[in-house]
């Protein structure tokens, strides 16, 4: 689905990413991991289309999307989430996931100002669909809640809903886990496991990582050092090296 192709970022004279390739399969989930500086963010935010490689290709699925923008790209299927929690603070949990849904409601100014009873059906369906997601997230009894007021593992939870709303064929989660506790870490495994698009995330917490991932994608110094199922990883000595430390069961970054 998804083919990182020899890809470079250089800003200025500093080199962030050196010649990194690795692919992810339709379904699969695949983790970029490494330590702060690693080059984890700027890859990450090269296949969102945040900004293009200096060198290299992003391929997805069998069509060259380098050039591509965000919006571009959300177009296609591909949805993203970010670090720090990005809701319309002041709408309810179910507005915010009405946004989620806008891709797939065709542009009808003249209906919508009509309320025709085509129009009001379309829009009965968009909040049926939107409820859906909230209900497969499990925070349904939010719907009418505002989104500033919520706790932080809700609002992860529903800057997750946002994104799955569009129906994304590729689903990129910056640092899901950042902020959570560990029951609520074990929700969101289980939410992640669910789900049957292909998901890419950045983590820092390697419990989850090598508990839900098919494949972890390693960097150091902006070079890919490591690819492989976690098992392999997990033992790799380039890996404990340079970001575990150890070989052990139980992992998290800074």
């Amino acid at each position: 689905m998804l083919e990182i192709v020899g890809v470079t970022k250089q800003f200025g004279g500093l080199t962030a990413l050196q010649d990194v390739t690795f692919t992810v399969e339709r379904g699969e989930l695949v983790a970029l991991v490494g330590p702060n500086g690693a080059g984890k963010s700027t890859l990450f935010n090269i296949i969102a289309g945040a900004f293009p490689p200096t060198r290299g290709r992003i391929v997805f699925e069998g069509r060259d999307v380098t050039s591509f923008s965000s919006h571009d790209l959300a177009r296609l299927g591909v949805a993203r989430t970010f670090q720090q929690t990005t809701l319309f603070g002041e709408q309810t949990a179910l507005e915010n996931v009405l946004h989620g849904r806008h891709r797939h409601v065709r542009a009808r100014l003249l209906a919508g100002l009509l309320a025709t009873p085509s129009y009001r059906e379309e829009q009965r369906e968009v909040e049926r669909r939107a409820l859906g997601v909230l209900e497969l997230l499990g925070i349904a009894a939010y719907r009418d809640a505002i989104a500033a007021d919520l706790p932080l593992g809700i609002q992860k939870l529903l800057t997750v809903a946002i994104a799955l709303a569009t129906e994304p064929v590729l689903l990129l989660l910056d640092e899901p886990a950042a902020g959570l506790s560990g029951e609520e870490i074990d929700e969101l495994a289980a939410l992640i496991r669910s789900l049957e698009t292909a998901v890419v995330l950045v983590e820092h917490h390697m419990d989850l990582v090598m508990e839900i991932c098919d494949d972890v994608a390693v960097l150091d110094f902006g070079r890919l050092i490591a690819h492989g199922p976690p098992a392999a990883i997990r033992g790799d000595p380039a890996v404990i090296d340079a970001y575990l430390g150890e070989a052990v069961d139980h992992v998290e970054a800074d």
